[in-house]
Parts: C-alpha cells; sequence; structure tokens
C-alpha cells in the first residue's frame, strides 16, 4: 500500500493547529520524512500484545541515516502491513480538577492525553513543557521497555513536536513504576550487574513481554532490600553498562539498553534534576538485566582491523526491514560519535550484519 499523501491525526488538534505544532523547533529530517509522519500519526502507539509501534521512530532513523525515498516508503508499507488503524473516540479535554496523571494506564483516554501535551507543547513551547512534564513520568522511565522514553526522544531528535506529544502521551498511558531500593554502594556501576546476577542468578518469570518481565524481577524474595545504585553514577557510566552488557549477551532485551541510553541522553537537557533520571534510568537497567536470566555477560570480540566502517553499516541498516537493526544502528552511531567510543561500531555490526 503507498502512501499517497499526509493525513491529520483524528481528534486531535484542527489542520492549521497540527501544522504550526510540527513546524517548531526547525525540523532536522526531511520533508518527505514528515509527511509519511503525518501519516503514521494515524495509528496507534501500540499494536497486538501491547507491542510498540515503531513505524515514527524508524522512519526518523532512516532519513537520518541517509536512506532514500524509496526505502522510507518501504518501511512504512512495510510496517502498515501489521499495525491497526485506530477508530479514536473524540478527544476531551480534562475535565475540572482532573489531572493529566489521571489519566495514567487508561488507554481509552489516550487521545485526551495526547491533546493534553500538545496543548501544553504549543502553549509553553518544547523546552518549557518538557521541564514541566517530565519530572513526573521519570519514575516510570522503563516502562514498555523504554518505548515512552525513546519515542518522545525522537520527537526531540527530529524537532517534530507532535512526536513528542505523542511520546509523553504514550509513556503516560504506560505509566508504571519498577520499585528498588536508594541504597547505595561504594563501587562503581560496571560492577553492579555482576553482584546482583549472584544474588538472583535464576529469576522467575511469568509468561509475557519484556516490560511483564521487568515488573517481575521487582517481585522477587528480597528485591526491595537489595542495593543497585552506586555512590557515582554518571551518562556515561550507564551508557558503557548497557553497550557492555549487550555486546557481551547479543540479548534483544539489552538491545534497548542501547537504544534507551541514546534517548536518555536526548532528553536529559530538558529534565530540571537531571540525576534523578540517572537514578531511574539506572534502576530500569539493572532490572531489565536481571530479566534476561540473568545472562552471563561475556568478555566481547576485541576490535578487528577490518570492521566496516560506519558508512557500510548505515547503508546496510537503511536495507534492513528489521526495527530493531535499523534503531539500534542508528543509536550506535549516534552514541558512537558523542563518546568517540568504537565499540559502538563493534555492537552495530554484530546486529547489522548477523
Amino acid at each position: 500500500m503507498a502512501y499517497r499523501g499526509a493525513r491529520a491525526y483524528t481528534g486531535a488538534l484542527s489542520t492549521a493547529q497540527n501544522s504550526r505544532l510540527r513546524r517548531e523547533p526547525a525540523m532536522s529530517i526531511s520533508r518527505y520524512c514528515v509527511e509519511l509522519l503525518e501519516a503514521a500519526s494515524d495509528y496507534h502507539v501500540r499494536y497486538g500484545d501491547r507491542l510498540a509501534n515503531h513505524l515514527p521512530m524508524v522512519l526518523i532513523a532512516l532519513d537520518k541515516m541517509g536512506a532514500s525515498r524509496e526505502q522510507l516508503q518501504d518501511a512504512f508499507d512495510r510496517s502498515a502491513l501489521h499495525l491497526e488503524r485506530p477508530q479514536l473516540e473524540p478527544a476531551e479535554q480534562l475535565e475540572s480538577g482532573e489531572s493529566i496523571a489521571d489519566l495514567r494506564n487508561n488507554e481509552a483516554r489516550f487521545p485526551s492525553a495526547l491533546v493534553y501535551y500538545q496543548n501544553q507543547l504549543r502553549q509553553h513551547g518544547m523546552t518549557e513543557c518538557l521541564r514541566r512534564e517530565l519530572p513526573p513520568l521519570l519514575p516510570s522511565i522503563g516502562t514498555a521497555a523504554f518505548h515512552g522514553l525513546i519515542r518522545t526522544a525522537y520527537g526531540i531528535d527530529a524537532g517534530h513536536l507532535q512526536e513528542v506529544a505523542t511520546g509523553l502521551a504514550y509513556w503516560n498511558m504506560e505509566y508504571r513504576e519498577l520499585p528498588a531500593s536508594e541504597e547505595r554502594l561504594s563501587v562503581a556501576a560496571a560492577e553492579i550487574p555482576a553482584i546482583v546476577a549472584e544474588r538472583y542468578p535464576l529469576i522467575s518469570l511469568a509468561p509475557g513481554n519484556i516490560s511483564d518481565h521487568m515488573a517481575a524481577v521487582s517481585r522477587q524474595e528480597g528485591w526491595q532490600e537489595t542495593a543497585i545504585q552506586p555512590e557515582l553514577l554518571g551518562l556515561q557510566d550507564i551508557a558503557e553498562v548497557a553497550l557492555a552488557a549487550y555486546r557481551g549477551t547479543g540479548d534483544f532485551t539489552l538491545l534497548h539498553g542501547i537504544t534507551g541510553c541514546h534517548a536518555l541522553r536526548l532528553v536529559l537537557p530538558y529534565c530540571p534534576e537531571p540525576e534523578v533520571a540517572l537514578r531511574y534510568f539506572w534502576r530500569a537497567l539493572v532490572i531489565a538485566y536481571l530479566s534476561t536470566g540473568p545472562k552471563d555477560i561475556g568478555e566481547p570480540d576485541q576490535p578487528q582491523s577490518n570492521r566496516p566502517e560506519w558508512d557500510t553499516l548505515l547503508k546496510q541498516a537503511c536495507r534492513s526491514d528489521d526495527d530493531h537493526v535499523i534503531k539500534l544502528c542508528y543509536s550506535c552511531w549516534r552514541e558512537a560519535e558523542h563518546y568517540g567510543n568504537d565499540d559502538y561500531r563493534a555492537a552495530a555490526e554484530m546486529t547489522v550484519l548477523n
């Protein structure tokens, strides 16, 4: 099914209002990508059994990696085959005395939450809106396998305010905290995965998705008394642990640690108290790691002299029909640029070329 033109989001703002919302700030994506994003906004943020709709994020990643119009169109058509185009109820404003927190975990009120965040962005601009709206969401930063955070960050990355609003509304809809001890250990962050794995060598998990598995970790006996926070914690510390964990296991859940860290870096400048965001994300990352079994983190392959260059990896990712391959390669590329760490290229290689 070929895309033929932009379609406005039903039950949200008027066409003129949507246009204004999308023009601030200056977008860093192509006009064709914008048109596809407007068509993609007609689909719900999730499908099937609570699976995340990756389409807008994939379109942005592909566009920034230099994908052709045909590759963008193929990604749109491929996703549209399994996404459900919902008939959303007309969105209503929040009632008197009602807050956005009252709409948490309520899919039926998702359209109203979306309009709320659209209005906040229109009234306050992106920076002030995020400074107001992110703090209440941070305790659930790992919700839906980090996808509320990631979708919000992609909107920031693209300068596409409709996507920012959608990411925030998704995050609010999926709001679920993962309780854990705030006690701090006098060790480096990199040492903590091994410490918690020794205490919980086998996690009992119920059937379900990544979110269900992460929630199961917080129900393990003694979990609330288990210290997982290092005394000192920086963004790069978290990024290095996430990278090492994914490279050392190749685990699908831990792939989201890398894409989540990339998203955290984009969102962090808008958090009034950055360390609060770091601590909540670290908690979720440790829980995500334990939810894998936990798997042993092996020694990753050493850098090779004949490792493919980024140009090759990006082109290969643009030809992929796997949403996670596309997003992982994009995050690795951006994180490698930011940190100057070539291990990200190795992570991209093991995912894109396998």
